[in-house]
């Protein structure tokens, strides 16, 4: 007989007979079951513990199933009632963000005028902190990556009403509009190409938007070394009450067949550029936000929700596609506002969004 192989089916039985007695009141001593053969095997051990706590059970298996079946109460702590707008709010590092709100921990971030963050790991709190985070839950970077931001005044900026207007004080966009564009490029080294314009629409509508047949802002913009495009539209589009349109027409004076004529465009064009949609948080109707995404979802193209994401609670304007009570929402307008006459967001608002908008970008690569 092999006895190398006999006394690993020993090794093997003892250990399942002490596997099988885990969770016994037992507090004997690990039991130690040495495997020596003067053969191929010189020497081996194998190291078994009849004594089965929770704290000697391996990260990757206390980690598993059962922390998913937890409340977030008992994941995260207790959620004590900090008032009405005072939030405490964590991010686990890996894309997700929980807030403290009203006694109660929900998934998502509610926009607040000075959050105070935290972050997660398995759970667990480490120190907090005033700032805003910097997530990242990819081994992907977005340094030297080319990023051409599409879109109205939400991305070119638009801080009229404030004297001197904010600038970006350092960094490589020093003396740029501190837009979510540029803040997430200062923070990886993006190269960011924000062509976006006031006032503008996806659609052709009068003069101008992005696809005016011949020369709208899309057939006069050269994308080949495109890594990156986001498409951001549908405010202007909804204040000039533009005919949403069918979902299948190549009609530029509607907002559906304006969508479908970039798309065209821009995949036929430049196939290797990544093409990602946010949906706007600032349209009139919910019309708009929502033929978006469905826009996306035909095209196969990932989007990214301002208007009703869970980690999108940032200029509320929407009526229903978000269920933060409506007196609330106000409240966080207020803050994320320039001022009362220009509801355009300030620079707390960029700051915010940019967070989401990075770790999102970081999926399209």
């Amino acid at each position: 007989m092999n006895y190398t192989r006999y006394n690993f089916i020993i090794a093997l039985l003892i250990g399942l007979f002490c596997l099988a007695s885990c969770g016994s009141d037992s507090s004997s001593e690990d039991t130690i079951v040495s495997i020596k053969d003067e053969g191929e095997i010189s020497s081996s051990e194998m190291y078994l513990s009849s004594s089965c706590t929770a704290n000697e059970v391996p990260q990757e298996i206390s980690s598993s199933s059962e922390d998913t079946e937890k409340t977030l109460e008992e994941l995260l702590g207790p959620c004590e009632d900090l008032g009405m707008y005072e939030t405490r709010q964590w991010t686990d590092g890996k894309g997700k963000f929980y807030t403290c709100y009203r006694g109660e921990w929900t998934e998502g971030v509610l926009a607040v005028e000075g959050p105070e963050w935290g972050n997660l790991s398995m759970g667990e709190e480490s120190s907090s902190s005033s700032e805003l985070p910097v997530v990242s839950s990819s081994s992907k970077s977005l340094n030297g990556v080319v990023w051409y931001v599409v879109g109205d005044s939400f991305s070119a900026g638009d801080f009229e009403g404030l004297d001197p207007k904010p600038t970006i004080k350092e960094g490589l966009y020093a003396g740029k509009l501190p837009v979510y564009s540029y803040l997430i490029g200062n923070r990886t080294g993006c190269d960011v190409r924000n062509i976006a314009a006031g006032g503008t629409t996806i659609c052709y509508y009068d003069t101008y938007g992005f696809t005016k047949p011949e020369n709208g802002i899309m057939y006069r913009t050269d994308f080949s070394d495109a890594d990156i495009i986001t498409i951001y539209y549908g405010i202007n589009d909804s204040h000039n009450r533009i005919s949403i349109g069918n979902i299948d027409d190549m009609d530029p004076t509607t907002f559906y067949g304006a969508f479908n004529v970039a798309l065209d465009y821009l995949t036929k064009n430049y196939p290797k550029a990544k093409i990602g949609i946010i949906v706007s948080n600032g349209c009139d109707t919910e019309d708009y936000p929502e033929a978006t995404e469905q826009i996306a979802i035909k095209w196969g193209l990932p989007y990214l929700d301002l208007d009703g994401g869970v980690n999108g609670i940032t200029m509320l304007r929407s009526s229903s596609r978000n269920p933060t009570p409506d007196e609330e929402k106000t409240e966080i307008l207020k803050q994320q506002w320039i001022h009362e006459h220009n509801w355009h967001p300030n620079e707390y608002a960029h700051e915010l969004e940019s967070h989401f908008i990075e770790e999102w970008l970081l999926t399209l690569l």
